[in-house]
């Protein structure tokens, strides 16, 4: 898509002169500056080309009129260049709209001849050969988009995922290695694997700690496939770490709404006998800081580099080998794509950056490592009809949640929308879902009788389906890139649900220590990175690399754990709009519990009392909850959660009981836990560490 807008304040005509030597700009003369903004949906960035040009000296009095004209005729050519160039044929939403592709010669009908997409590699023509006819929209929305390198890790993605459903998993991913020692030297201290979230905690590691340190990526380190929203508050947390600064991040800022609303269907008619009065909820500070991932993602890649990390894009991760005993040691096997010759690299410590379908934690939960996720898909498109309507786009707000129908065939798609730069937009559409590898639960299974369990695929054809009853696509809608993932996240309220593989440390997805139910990794991510930064560094000072001393390095947060509960209640438990009505009656409690609350709630620093004034309200206007809740959860959940309930009260006791004694209290625990044992001490600042994430000390 180009874009152009042109300043002119220069005198124009006659024939152009002998070449002149450059003159250092005075300020004074006349100019003309030209500004072409390019966007690219293969990679996901943005480019801005600025050109000034100026003539030395004052400007003539007679030339003031002459300057008036022609910024009005320029003005008259921008005009009709973006006419033109909005009058090229593009894909709109419609799915009867035909997407142009080469064909080859031949005789026959132009629906019957054989298509290849222009410029796929044949592996990409393959995969849309095999796609094109269950997905037909999918297919065709990416080919508009050019984007297949995208649908090719869409199809990975979920194939991925395929495996996660059949438990397999790869035990020779990770071995332990008697033979391996620490003291021969290492190439690097701390090796990523993964260059998207990983890569602005390798960042803080290198440009703040001084480690040397090394990100691989099977793709492009530093490329993103989901746009990112975070509170101007939350990132602070990133600049406090001192790895970047607001001036640095003033490009990566899309843009700034005034905030966001929560919104649930409600069809008049439902057979609920307890009434709940449709209602939204708006959210003034949460979400509210549109980024640019991709270029966010550059930024600290070229911090890193600065700082003398090194960047390994094209490596596929084959195993990690680890010292069996004694201090720690790894090795890590790559394998460059397109060649066979393995790279192998020696490091203090692996971190596990590879996001939901990691073989190393699949490995770790033995092929079912997630109890929760959220398929999620979507695009970044431009077009849409402005207004205030609800079908219409308010580029000063965002949608956190909206329901625009009941739930279908198990699943209660929620819609997601936040302005970006210019007239552009961010859509995703998701559902949740309890994974249940053996199918005995909840199908999750799409529109289609026939969609496999949690595929991408199925809610994108579903996505551009249905994308316009969400927001009205305008007469020069298109969508520009896609952005997707599946969220995860674990019901429980340990730090660890299973022990760490020696020499392994996992972070962003495939920790999946996100909240259950606002899902939001990378705001967990950021608001933890200088805690968990902080932690590492304290580890590595003092060699506390076994599994037991890394547990406590996480983003793990007690009131986040709590909120599995939540999640289960996003399923559908008997009709279609069970979801509908109790999310409404749930922005009723929020009206009455107040906006600070509810931010807490969402920004994951919801507090002992905000939670129970949360159940006694839902209570009050829903006494039939608790014969619901053991119809939903059941009796084993159902008592776990009482379980989880008494660990999570314990926690703020102890909370409050720091908070009391203050800094204090603080220096003192710590200088006794140190006399104790080194690990004693990383235990008690991870615990202090863990409260602040909360906002609870």
């Amino acid at each position: 898509m180009l874009r152009v807008a042109w300043r002119s304040h220069r005198r124009c005509g006659g024939r152009p002169g002998p070449p002149r030597p450059p003159q250092a700009a005075t300020g004074l003369g006349p100019r003309i500056e030209a500004t072409l903004q390019l966007h690219d949906a293969l990679i996901s960035t943005h480019a801005a080309l600025q050109l000034t040009l100026e003539l030395p000296g004052r400007g003539w009095p007679w030339r003031q009129p002459q300057r008036r004209w022609l910024r009005q005729a320029t003005r008259s050519i921008a005009t009709r260049l973006v006419e033109q160039l909005r009058a090229l044929e593009v894909p709109l939403a419609a799915p009867t709209r035909p997407v142009a592709v080469a064909v080859t010669a031949g005789s026959a009908p132009l629906e019957d001849r054989p298509t290849k997409p222009v410029g796929a590699t044949p592996e990409q023509a393959a995969l849309v050969a095999s796609l094109r006819t269950r997905y037909p929209l999918t297919v065709q929305h990416f080919l508009a988009m050019g984007a297949l390198d995208h649908l090719e890790r869409v199809a990975r993605l979920e194939r991925g995922w395929e495996r996660i459903m059949r438990g397999e998993y790869d035990p020779a991913v990770h071995q332990l290695a008697p033979g391996l020692e620490a003291d021969r030297g290492y190439d690097f201290e701390l090796i990523y694997a993964g260059g998207g979230l990983g890569l602005l905690h390798a960042t803080v590691m290198a440009a703040c700690h001084g480690r040397r340190v090394m990100v691989f990526d099977r793709g492009e380190v530093g490329c993103a496939h989901r746009e990112w929203n975070i509170s101007r508050s939350e990132l602070q947390a990133l600049v406090d770490t001192g790895v970047v600064s607001w001036e640095e991040l003033a490009p990566v800022i899309m843009r700034e709404y005034h905030g966001g609303t929560l919104r649930f269907h409600n069809r008049h008619s439902h057979s609920h006998s307890d009434g709940a009065n449709p209602a939204s909820f708006w959210l003034p500070e949460v979400l509210n800081l549109a980024l640019d991932a991709g270029a966010l993602l550059r930024l600290m890649r070229r911090k890193l580099e600065a700082a003398g990390g090194v960047i390994l894009s094209g490596r596929r991760f084959r195993t990690v080998r680890a010292s069996a005993q004694g201090p720690l040691a790894i090795e890590v096997e790559l394998e460059r794509l397109g060649s066979a010759v393995p790279e192998r690299y020696s490091a203090r410590l692996l971190l596990d950056g590879m996001g939901s379908t990691s073989p190393l934690a699949l490995l770790r939960h033995k092929g079912r490592p997630f109890a929760g996720v959220c398929p999620t898909v979507g695009t970044v498109a431009a077009g849409f009809v402005e207004g205030p309507g609800l079908h219409e786009v308010d580029p000063s707000r965002g949608d956190i949640l909206v329901s625009v129908a009941d739930a279908q065939r198990g699943e209660q798609l929620i819609w997601e929308g936040f302005p970006g730069r210019e007239r552009e937009m961010t859509v995703y559409v998701f559902y949740y879902a309890t994974v249940d590898p053996d199918g005995h639960q909840l199908p999750a299974r799409g529109l289609r009788p026939d969609a496999p369990r949690y595929s991408l695929l199925d809610l994108y054809e579903q996505y551009f389906l249905l994308l316009p009853s969400y927001k009205q696509p305008g007469p020069h809608f298109q969508h520009i890139r896609p952005v997707y993932g599946y969220i995860p996240a674990r019901h429980s309220l340990r730090r660890q649900e299973v022990p760490l593989l020696r020499g392994v440390l996992p972070v962003g997805d495939s920790a999946a220590q996100q909240s259950p139910l606002t899902f939001c990794g990378f705001g967990a991510h950021v608001r933890n990175l200088r805690r968990t930064t902080a932690l590492l560094e304290h580890a590595l000072q003092r060699d506390l690399l076994e599994p037991e001393h890394l547990a406590q390095i996480t983003t793990f947060q007690a009131n986040v754990a709590l909120h599995w509960v939540f999640s289960r209640f996003m399923h559908p438990w008997d009709q279609a709009d069970d979801i509908n009505w109790l999310q409404n009656l749930f922005v009723d409690v929020l009206h009455e519990l107040g906006r600070e609350r509810a931010t807490r709630l969402f920004r994951d620093q919801m507090r002992w009392s905000d939670f129970v004034l949360m159940l006694l309200g839902i209570y009050r206007r829903w006494p039939r909850v608790w014969p619901v809740a053991w119809e939903v959860l059941g009796p084993v959940d159902l008592a776990r959660w009482v379980r989880d309930y008494a660990h999570f009260s314990l926690e703020s006791v102890r909370a409050g009981t720091a908070r009391a004694g203050g800094p204090v209290l603080e220096r003192a625990v710590e200088a006794l836990a140190d006399r104790l044992s080194p690990a004693a001490g990383l235990t008690v600042r991870a615990t202090y560490a863990e409260w602040r994430a909360m906002g609870w000390v």
